[in-house]
């Protein structure tokens, strides 16, 4: 048994990994928060500054401060690099896992990526490299809870790319042939909760969590025999994405509100289907990696199938 601070824990995964934390009945955990709370297991810190951090996790003799912050500007990075530096500072920590959730990536693909969130993420691995904490970073791929929403338990928000499954169409970037890995946001959960009992000194810095692997068109095909029908289908391009355009679909107009956030949305997710095409999102354990799947064979991660079904049979 550990004691675990988990950041970010109100919302997303990290509502998921408390909820495991708790059901397990193995570790005793703290969630962090930036405001004053009279929540069970709620404690504040500022995470602005260093020392309130440290003592914070003096305080409660934590032993793996698991982060799963939103990253997505500095203001957010930052907090995670103080987080970082709170923990090597204290007496208590040993283990840190930073908000990574995501593909496994090596030094130079975060340098070439136009990506400000690999540009947060790189600079949380350097920090952890400073410090004598054990780390490791966590790869999932895909969540697969967002071909099952609104009607699986997930604490996601709801997100539609290529298959509209509530409207049966789909919009394919590239040929749909190129697999993505995807795993449901509560067997990752399970996972990270399962690496926290492993002894210190056996973490890799890289831990893989393997639900499924499918194409774009498997899984399509996988949605029509579900709901029984056969979806309307389009298939953009690489050249048509590379121009910044996807096909709409009926669920992305709650996303938008004018023309400019329509463009942005379209842009966004254009470049999210060129690394789709790519096999930026089909990875497999590299050397030295965890594969978590073997270290827990009792752990049984959902299928995307499994995910259609529970949303929507």
């Amino acid at each position: 048994m550990v004691k675990v601070a988990i950041a970010g824990g109100t919302g997303g995964l990290g509502r998921m990994i408390v909820e495991t934390l708790e059901a397990s009945n193995e570790h005793t955990y703290i969630i962090l928060t930036r405001t004053q709370s009279d929540q069970p297991r709620h404690v504040f810190i500022d995470y602005t500054s260093i020392d309130s951090i440290s003592k914070a996790l003096d305080a409660h003799d934590i032993h793996t401060l698991v982060s799963v912050l939103s990253i997505k500007s500095k203001e957010q990075s930052d907090a995670q690099l103080n987080l970082i530096r709170g923990a090597a500072r204290t007496s208590c920590v040993k283990r840190f896992t930073p908000s990574e959730f995501g593909f496994p990536r090596k030094e130079k693909q975060y340098l070439e990526s136009t990506s400000s969130d690999a540009d947060y993420k790189l600079a949380a691995v350097m920090e952890l490299d400073k410090t004598g904490l054990e780390y490791t970073l966590f790869s999932h791929g895909i969540f697969a809870d967002y071909f099952g929403m609104p009607r699986i338990k997930s604490y996601l928000d709801p997100w539609v790319f290529a298959i509209d499954i509530a409207h049966s169409m789909a919009g394919i970037p590239g040929s749909g042939d190129v697999p993505t890995v995807y795993t449901y946001s509560g067997d990752v959960a399970k996972f990270v909760v399962g690496t926290l009992s492993l002894p210190d000194g056996t973490w890799s810095k890289s831990s893989v969590i393997m639900g499924d692997r499918k194409t774009l068109n498997q899984v399509l095909r996988i949605a029509e025999a579900v709901r029984g029908t056969r979806f309307t289908v389009e298939y953009d391009p690489v050249e048509r994405l590379k121009r910044g355009h996807i096909t709409e679909l009926p669920s992305h107009r709650h996303y938008y509100s004018s023309e400019d956030s329509k463009r942005a949305f379209q842009q966004r997710f254009a470049g999210f289907g060129i690394a789709m095409e790519s096999g930026g999102f089909d990875f497999t354990p590299s050397h030295g990696a965890m594969v978590a799947n073997d270290a827990f064979p009792h752990i049984h991660p959902m299928s995307v199938e499994d995910v259609i079904r529970a949303g929507w049979q």
